[in-house]
């Protein structure tokens, strides 16, 4: 997630001998030895030609390959969980077994952990910018156009995400699905102090993902025009997007699309796409 300014044979036949003494002449029992032979040779000509005359059995059909077993979801794992008000130094230890990367510390240093994170997973589902959540991952300097008033974000501007896409990176998506399944009972306990009333938080990770999908993605570098203290695309349908889409724009091209692949990912290891 981010945050930013913008709110594949025949056997060979005997020779003759010239010097073989003349044939006996044939006794009956040959001649009852070569009828035989014939009733045999006509018998395999009969087999034969019934044979090609007989259409070809077709070959049993291979069944085709059965579809893939839809992933299962991780199931918790024995562990004791403490309360959501003692949460946070059991959540830095989780966390800090699956990256130890400085972006994520700094985040993790916020008191609250899970309500706040709860909160900004929210917010991004309503297409709201969770700056209070990622404060700590904001740059440390503004983003600059290529022109005075109206132009393109500089290559540099994307690059000041790098960091925070290199944290999110860091974390194996299918880890994080497991620590989500082990910790859901305080995510979910979080989830109904805000009065969420279907009481899973499942449909709001799909919700908020959803959001981020449908942030365009720009065949050229959208235009932007600086404001007194702001920015803004100069495009109406960009400037009409959700601030938190606003925003993932922001991150530039491959940024998002590390991001947003890796949210892929993650729900898909919960079974959630």
């Amino acid at each position: 997630m981010a945050l930013d300014d913008l709110p594949l044979d025949r056997p060979d036949s005997p020779s003759h001998n010239p010097y073989d003494p003349e044939p006996e002449p044939k006794s009956p029992l040959r001649w009852v030895a070569l009828v035989l032979a014939c009733v045999v040779v006509a018998g395999l000509l009969a087999y034969w030609w019934m044979s090609r005359s007989q259409p070809t059995t077709p070959a049993a059909a291979t069944p085709p390959p059965s579809s893939p077993v839809a992933e299962m979801a991780p199931t918790p794992e024995p562990i004791e969980l403490p309360p959501l008000e003692e949460s946070d130094t059991f959540i830095r230890d989780l966390v800090s077994l699956l990256s130890n990367h400085p972006a994520l510390a700094r985040l993790l240093a916020s008191p609250s952990i899970v309500r706040s994170t709860t909160l900004g997973v929210i917010q991004i589902a309503d297409g709201r910018t969770p700056t209070d959540w990622l404060r700590p991952l904001r740059p440390n300097t503004r983003i600059e156009i290529t022109g005075d008033e109206t132009g393109n974000i500089t290559a540099e501007s994307h690059a000041r995400w790098n960091q925070v896409v290199a944290a999110i990176q860091s974390v194996s998506p299918e880890e994080a699905a497991q620590t989500y399944v082990n910790v859901k009972p305080l995510v979910d306990e979080a989830y109904a102090e805000v009065g969420q009333p279907d009481g899973s938080f499942d449909r709001t990770l799909v919700r908020a993902a959803q959001m981020l999908r449908a942030t365009p993605d720009p065949a050229t570098p959208p235009v932007v025009v600086r404001r007194q203290g702001y920015f803004e695309f100069e495009d109406p349908s960009f400037q009409a997007l959700r601030p938190v889409q606003k925003q993932l724009l922001l991150l530039g091209p491959e940024n998002r699309r590390q991001v947003l692949a890796w949210i892929d990912r993650f729900l898909r290891a919960l079974s959630l796409e």
